[in-house]
């Protein structure tokens, strides 16, 4: 039953880490926005960081489930009943 709830966490840890990084290169923490008539005060070379654009706590999470799906893979023996 292990290998199965690590196989879940693996599953869905790399589910979120696909959704992570494609929120991260959408973030202002990696594209130069230019400003535009709205705020052109805005200096257009800040960059916001990780944990400023809101992206921090959810690869931590990401990372932990999917450590922990990893470690419940490979570490767990399931017993051979024939």
């Amino acid at each position: 039953m292990s290998k199965v709830i690590g196989g879940i966490f693996t599953v869905i840890g790399f589910i979120l880490a696909a959704v992570n990084i494609m929120l991260y290169l959408n973030s202002s923490a990696y594209f130069n926005y230019t400003p535009t008539g709205i705020a052109p005060y805005i200096d257009p070379t800040k960059h916001l960081s990780f944990f400023e654009t809101g992206l921090g706590v959810p690869a931590v999470i990401t990372f932990l489930m999917l450590s922990i799906g990893l470690t419940f893979l490979f570490v767990s023996k399931e017993p051979n009943l024939k």
